[in-house]
Formats: C-alpha cells, sequence, structure tokens
C-alpha cells in the first residue's frame, strides 16, 4: 500500500531507500519498487513538511508554519518537535510578531550543527544535530526573506539562496557569508555544486532584469561568485537542479511540467534529451546511488526512470483537486468545477443546516488535468494541463477538442458566448465556441500571456507574465490600452465596470484607461490565486493557505482565516434560499469546502465553516514523451526578449 496523501518532497537516502514528506508533516520510506515500507507517527500540528535533510542517522524536516523536527531514521519516530511560536529571541521580534506561513526548504547541515529559519523569519536557530539543543539564535544570513536553500556540498565553500533571487557564498564554520549575486526577481529553490566542473547551478523561478517574468531556467556561478553562464528553457517556476553520480548529467524543471536532462560531461550548458508527459507540474526531483531517478509531480505521484529518462515504474498514486469552479450560464446554482480527472458538475442545494453541495455528475477526460473551465450555453469550454481546448455540454457530451501548441494558463468566453480567449505561454488564441475553429491569434511584444478576459463591449483583455495589460479592440483587434502594472497574473475577470486581476502583489481592481484603482493583499503571506467580489466583501485566497476579507469600498482589512486544511486554488460565490452569501472554497485534495459570509462583521467573524465534502480521488493516467536535441541544438533556450516596455 501506497501513502495516500500528497507528497511534497523526496530524498534518495543511501543504504535506506526514498525518502518522502508529505502535507501533513508526516515522513514516508519507500523502497527501490516504490512499496511503502515505513511510516512516521501522525502529528497533530501536522502541516506540509516543505524543508528535509538526513545526516548521521537523523532525519531533519521543517514545516511550512516553521516548526522544525527530527525524526531517527532507522524507525522514522519522531523524537524532537521545536514549536515555532516558541523558538526565538524575543528581543529580536517586530511588536505584536508572530509566526509566518512560508513554504521555504532550506536546511543547513554542517559539522554537527543545524541552521534553520523559524517561523520568524529574520532569526535564524543553530541546533546540535544529536541533542536537538538550540545552541544559538542568530539573525538570518538572508536578512529578511527566509533561507530557500543551503548547499554543503563543497568542501569549504557553502552558498546560501533566498526567495529574493540572492545567492551567497562564505561558510557555516563561522557563519560568514560576505558574497552576493543577485541571479533571480524571485525564488532560488535549488543550489547544488557541480563537483566535475567546480561551479555552482542555481534554479530561477521568475528570471531577471529584461527577461524577468519572461524567461528563466537555470544560472551557473563560479566558486568565487561570479556569474558563469545560463539556460532559459522555463516560462514558469524551476524547481530543481540534481546532478547524476558521476556528475555527467543534470536534471532541472519544475512547474512547466518539462524534464530537461543536461549532457554534463562538457562545460558549456546544453540539454540532451527533454521529457515530457507527466501528469502535473514537477516540484522535485532525486537520483539514486545507481543513477535511477525519481521525479516528484506536484499531485503527489512519484515517478521513477532510468538515467535517460525512460519510464521505470510509477506509485499509481491517486489523487484530486479543484482547480476552479464557475456557475453556469442558465443557473448560477449549478456549478462546473475544474478537477485533476476532468470537470465535475454539482447542484446548489438547500437543507435544515442551511446550504449544502451535491454533486451531480463527473466527467472525466483523457487530457490531463483540467485548470479552467468558462461556461456557455448548456455546457462549458475547459483548458487541460496537455494543451487540449474543448469544448463539452452539461452530461459531457464533447463537441469539439482543439490541441493548441502552447501550454495554457486560463479561458474566457465573450459576452455573447460565441468567442474562446486562451491565455498560453505563446500568446493568446480565439476560438470559435461552436465548433473549436482558430479565428485569430494575439500577442503582446513576443511574451507569455498568463491571463485574458473579455469586457462587457467584447473588447478583448491579454496580461502577460511581466503584468503588461494590452486590451483589444473587439471588432479588428487593434491596440485600444496598455498598461503595465508590472507583477504576474494568475486569474483576470470584468465585473460591474471594472477589470480585476490576482497574482503577484495581490487582488487588483483596474480601472479601464486609466490604471490600478485598488489593492488587496493585506496579510497574505503569498501569491493571490483567487478572489470573488460579494455583497461589497472581497475574499482572496493565498498559496499560503490563507483566506482574506476586506471591505470593497474602503479596502478594509476585515478577516482572515490561516493555516487552512489543504491550499485553496477555486472560489465561488453561491447563495442560499434567502439570497445570504456563502463561499465555496476548492482546494488541493479534491475538498469543496463551504462558508457563511458575514458581510458586516461588526465584531464577528466573517468566514464560518458549514461543511466540507470531498469528491473521489483517480488514479494517474500519463503516457511519457522524449525529445532528443542534437549537439547543436540550443535545447530550447529562449533568448533574452528586449523592449518589454514599448
Amino acid at each position: 500500500m501506497n501513502p495516500t496523501d500528497r507528497m511534497v518532497r523526496i530524498l534518495y537516502v543511501e543504504g535506506a531507500g526514498l525518502l518522502a514528506s508529505d502535507a501533513y508533516g508526516r515522513i514516508h520510506l519507500l523502497d527501490d519498487e516504490l512499496r511503502l515500507v515505513a511510516s512516521s507517527p501522525f502529528v497533530r500540528q501536522g502541516r506540509p513538511l516543505y524543508g528535509l535533510a538526513v545526516a548521521d542517522g537523523w532525519v531533519i524536516g521543517k514545516d511550512r508554519m516553521g516548526a522544525v523536527c527530527r525524526w531517527s531514521l532507522d524507525t522514522l519516530d519522531l523524537v524532537d518537535r521545536l514549536d515555532p511560536a516558541t523558538m526565538c529571541d524575543p528581543s529580536l521580534l517586530l511588536p505584536r510578531e508572530e509566526p509566518s506561513p512560508c513554504s521555504s526548504r532550506g536546511i543547513g547541515i554542517w559539522k554537527d550543527r543545524v541552521f534553520v529559519t523559524s517561523g520568524y523569519h529574520r532569526q535564524m536557530l543553530v541546533l546540535d544535530l544529536h541533542t536537538f539543543e538550540v545552541l544559538e539564535i542568530r539573525p538570518n544570513i538572508c536578512g529578511e526573506s527566509p533561507m530557500e536553500w543551503a548547499c554543503t556540498e563543497h568542501p569549504t565553500r557553502h552558498a546560501v539562496s533566498d526567495k529574493r533571487g540572492h545567492l551567497r557564498f562564505g561558510s557555516f564554520e563561522d557563519g560568514v557569508f560576505p558574497d552576493l549575486v543577485k541571479l533571480d526577481d524571485g525564488n532560488i529553490h535549488r543550489v547544488r555544486y557541480d563537483a566535475r566542473h567546480d561551479r555552482f547551478w542555481a534554479t530561477q523561478d521568475f528570471g531577471e532584469g529584461d527577461n524577468a517574468d519572461i524567461a528563466n531556467g537555470v544560472v551557473v556561478v563560479s566558486t568565487s561568485g561570479e556569474k558563469e553562464s545560463e539556460l532559459l528553457f522555463a516560462r514558469d517556476d524551476v524547481e530543481f537542479v540534481t546532478f547524476s553520480p558521476d556528475f555527467t548529467r543534470a536534471y532541472s524543471g519544475g512547474f512547466d511540467g518539462e524534464l530537461h536532462i543536461f549532457d554534463n560531461t562538457r562545460r558549456e550548458l546544453r540539454v540532451e534529451r527533454t521529457v515530457t508527459g507527466f501528469p502535473h507540474q514537477l516540484s522535485d526531483l532525486t537520483v539514486g546511488s545507481a543513477g535511477q531517478v525519481y521525479v516528484l509531480c506536484q499531485d503527489g505521484t512519484i515517478i521513477e526512470l532510468d538515467a535517460t529518462g525512460e519510464f521505470v515504474r510509477d506509485t499509481g498514486h491517486r489523487r484530486q483537486a479543484v482547480w476552479d469552479v464557475q456557475p453556469s450560464r442558465e443557473d448560477a446554482r449549478t456549478l462546473y468545477c475544474a478537477t485533476d480527472s476532468g470537470v465535475v458538475v454539482a447542484r446548489v442545494e438547500d437543507s435544515a443546516a442551511g446550504p449544502m453541495l451535491r454533486v451531480e455528475a463527473e466527467h472525466t477526460t483523457e487530457w490531463g488535468f483540467t485548470r479552467r473551465v468558462a461556461p456557455v450555453a448548456s455546457g462549458w469550454v475547459g483548458i487541460t494541463r496537455d494543451r487540449t481546448v474543448f469544448r463539452a455540454d452539461r452530461d459531457g457530451t464533447v463537441r469539439w477538442h482543439v490541441r493548441l501548441p502552447d501550454l495554457p494558463h486560463t479561458v474566457a468566453v465573450s459576452p455573447d458566448g460565441g468567442r474562446a480567449l486562451v491565455a498560453t505561454n505563446g500568446g493568446a488564441v480565439e476560438l470559435d465556441t461552436g465548433d473549436g475553429r482558430r479565428l485569430a491569434g494575439f500577442g503582446v511584444d513576443g511574451l507569455p500571456v498568463w491571463a485574458t478576459a473579455y469586457l462587457p463591449d467584447g473588447d478583448r483583455v491579454l496580461v502577460t507574465r511581466n503584468g503588461v495589460i494590452a486590451v483589444l479592440d473587439a471588432s479588428d483587434g487593434s491596440l485600444r490600452w496598455r498598461f503595465d502594472q508590472g507583477e504576474y497574473p494568475k486569474r483576470a475577470w470584468a465585473q460591474d465596470g471594472r477589470l480585476y486581476i490576482v497574482g503577484d502583489g495581490g487582488l487588483k481592481e483596474v480601472e479601464i484607461g486609466v490604471g490600478v484603482a485598488a489593492r488587496w493583499s493585506k496579510l497574505l503571506s503569498n501569491t493571490v490565486e483567487n478572489a470573488v467580489l460579494a455583497d461589497g466583501l472581497v475574499c482572496a485566497s493565498s498559496y499560503g493557505m490563507q483566506l482574506a476579507a476586506y471591505e470593497h469600498g474602503s479596502a478594509k482589512f476585515a478577516g482572515l482565516l490561516e493555516d487552512l486544511a489543504d491550499y485553496p486554488k477555486a472560489l465561488a460565490v453561491v447563495r442560499d434560499a434567502d439570497g445570504s452569501p456563502h463561499l465555496l472554497v476548492g482546494c488541493r485534495t479534491g475538498l469543496l469546502s463551504l462558508y457563511r459570509l458575514d458581510a458586516d462583521p461588526g465584531g464577528r467573524q466573517v468566514f464560518t465553516k458549514l461543511r466540507d465534502h470531498w469528491l473521489p480521488r483517480r488514479p494517474v493516467r500519463h503516457t511519457l514523451h522524449h525529445r532528443d536535441h542534437p549537439a547543436d541544438d540550443a535545447a530550447g533556450n529562449v533568448p533574452a526578449v528586449a523592449g518589454v516596455a514599448g
């Protein structure tokens, strides 16, 4: 039997097997056949365990609230847990400061000492590996930004990265890291030492300079801290870089869902093979002592490959998530839910205890998980992870499907229902909703388009990855207005005469032709994934497992829910028989949570939980594909883009 909960980090431990941490604070050991060998005990305060390291028979982990734990590698018994609220130097705290959620991975272990940031990101704990005594509490090496990775693979030269794109060089011997280089405008999730060429490799989330929020990949830095070269192959976060045991190959990938295998026999950066067709985004990778490659997908599936990227086996993980919820055009109480397995049709009904959700049907597809849905007459248009756009009737009958050349992000349907506008890494594509015919393609300086919307008059809205808003005329597609709001989007929609955009920097209300009129982001610790407006209240969710509420007119903060049971992705407003608003939240594990909203709290809580419903988990279906690159191929390198503000 395999673990049922979603894995968030994996690490191969020689002589033991594959170690994995899950979203509820437990660790698991799998054998060479990916079969479960042992699991750690249930942790009452269990939270997603992003930091994971092993040394001298101990497993060290850090959860998203800053709790630091220690397990015995032999038994997986939990031995120590340091509480994030109290493990601090009170004299270094800000007034009323509390632990903040953060999915940082950084744990440095050097000469029987553990170096890790706590729930208070400006502080660093120094622990004795074998007793877990807190030896020292000092200022964080990275200042106010949590330590994201610590590399101690070089015998004397250590590297530490943070969530603001900085890479620092120094030594944990004396705790001094004087040399700094800026490599990214966001996270540097992984730094590894390349012993074959005596250099460091680092990942990028956003890219840097002219390429920021346009193209990113891996950067190579010399041991003296000088940037040597880079290869930009991604349009989304790069999560890992890891080497084969002999350092002849490097493996890197991330949220684009592609694994790039580098030929590292020579010093120049070159991808020799790209592997695609994974069931989800890629979140981690580790390599075994015999060269076997283990890939962790964002849905919790672990896939084993051989050293060249050929499929060996997977865990057969059953997964589910709710990515989007949209009401049908005919009836606001009928909801279309985009899920890992397809589209669920659900109905809001009334009970003696208030509204509830009843699932009417589940329609599966063979095109990867459904990222977004947009309602049309008697059905929906959906986009999937494997680059497919499709239209289906409410009974699940697919009228048409179209394969796109680039990864899609969002889809919008025109007010008259006749056109669908899809945001992709290659620009925006407009399709006829009747038959799927391509009507037009639109671009903004060749940039990835991450969100689209239609205005009430049919004008098209394109929002690029780097935050440029372009409004195009409904008839001829000419540019009517352009505005650079500077931060990447997740979703966009038009409501009550305004354009709303969620993403980096919070929820923004945009007045067309003018600019940003309002913004809501207070106390949200990470990217705002989604938001809704109802009865004078703004509700927003973040990747920090949070829900926040604000007054729409004044932007005044109204309420916050933190440490949710799961990552909120989809939001929708539903109403009971009396018309009172409720918030439906769709989450990663297929969880649908229903909250009553108090739009005028007056000292009462804004969010009142009514009930939870879990959609059934379904097995993963996937087929891997390989694309080999000749020695003279640039391996998908994305050139620097100039003039993006023109």
